[in-house]
């Protein structure tokens, strides 16, 4: 399928160029190992396994589940915190407080299972902690913004192989929350719906972009996808937020994803790297946040299973994201990966 053409990526009202002529070039940069790393079951030396101290000093308690825990090393003051800085309104030089709250959530006490690895029970048990910790953290009244979300594997620049996820609970909403609250709000009060649910209702997004259909879910690559493998998954009902989901929801959702994980390493043929992103609404008082679809977007640094998609120059210097494996490609190879079958051979993007 060869496509060259931009594709308007609605959520971030950005233009996305999906240029399947680039896979084409002869590659003699830099390629990504893919070997599976034996990791084992528990590792003294790692700061999140169980009875382990942490360089903080804390020791971990005796976990046998998903459990989490304050960030150590937190990338924002804390909300008990003086403000970092004052704030100013200085038209050069503006500034403002970076107030929030950093977890870490570790998915088992097992150092080496993924969550492509977990058994329904422990998958789950995942799903909940995500619900829990949302819900506690989008009532206080200081958090204005909850991004859950997991780098995995060496690629994406995690600090610790220990599978786990954070959270960055914010005392603001983030630039990319604000883009998509916007553009969801806009087509909400244009065309009376929400964006996401009238999105998968498209026929493309029923045939050639559907990963998977569950009973309450779609997994699906994005039209304007900006990542060579991504994918959504999407409720088809409209829900701001993991505080709106059923027990049954929220399960099925657990299990979907681990679904889409598995395909994942199925592809690449390894315990594929991936950046998770669970977005939910915003929780400061914005009218906008009513428009908020919740969805998870997985976003594989890879392009096939050896080379790593960059972005330099020109995408750097643009914001014009080049993907170069056409969405109907990327979801015709998924839906080829099965939980427990070895990926399809990939097209060439060398």
């Amino acid at each position: 399928m060869s496509v060259q053409e931009r594709r308007w990526q609605p959520l971030l009202e950005q233009w996305v160029i999906i240029s399947a002529a680039s896979s084409g070039r002869p590659w003699s940069g830099a390629t990504v190992a893919r070997a599976r790393t034996s990791q084992p079951d528990h590792d003294p030396e790692c700061y999140l396994c169980p009875g382990v101290t942490r360089a903080s000093g804390v020791i971990n308690p005796d976990y046998q589940s998903a459990m989490a825990f304050d960030n150590d090393f937190a990338s924002l003051a804390g909300s008990d915190a003086l403000p970092g800085g004052a704030e100013s309104n200085d038209v050069l030089n503006r500034k403002a407080p970076s107030n929030g709250i950093c977890r870490v959530l570790c998915w088992s006490q097992r150092h080496n299972a993924t969550l492509a690895d977990l058994s329904t029970d422990e998958m789950t048990a995942v799903a909940r902690l995500w619900q829990q910790e949302y819900k506690s953290l989008s009532a206080k009244p200081e958090i204005k913004n909850v991004l859950i979300f997991e780098n995995k594997g060496t690629e994406t620049g995690v600090s610790n192989l220990h599978p786990h996820g954070q959270i960055y609970a914010t005392g603001f909403v983030t630039e990319t929350a604000q883009r998509m609250r916007d553009a969801q709000q806009r087509y909400a009060q244009q065309h009376k719906q929400a964006l996401l649910q009238s999105l998968i209702r498209r026929p493309e997004y029923e045939s050639e972009l559907i990963v998977e259909r569950s009973d309450n879910f779609l997994t699906v690559v994005p039209f304007a996808a900006r990542f060579a493998f991504e994918t959504w998954i999407i409720p088809t009902r409209h829900m701001q937020s993991l505080a709106q989901f059923t027990n049954d929801e929220l399960n099925e959702l657990a299990l979907v994803y681990q679904r889409q994980a598995r395909r994942y390493d199925a592809l690449f043929q390894r315990p594929s790297p991936n950046v998770t992103l669970l977005h939910n609404a915003p929780c400061d008082d914005h009218n906008g946040n009513a428009d908020w679809c919740f969805h998870i977007a997985m976003q594989p640094p890879l392009r096939d299973p050896d080379k790593l998609k960059y972005l330099a120059g020109f995408e750097s210097g643009s914001a014009n994201i080049i993907n170069p494996v056409p969405p109907e490609v990327a979801a015709s190879q998924l839906r080829q990966c099965d939980e427990a079958s070895h990926a399809q051979p990939l097209i060439s993007c060398g």
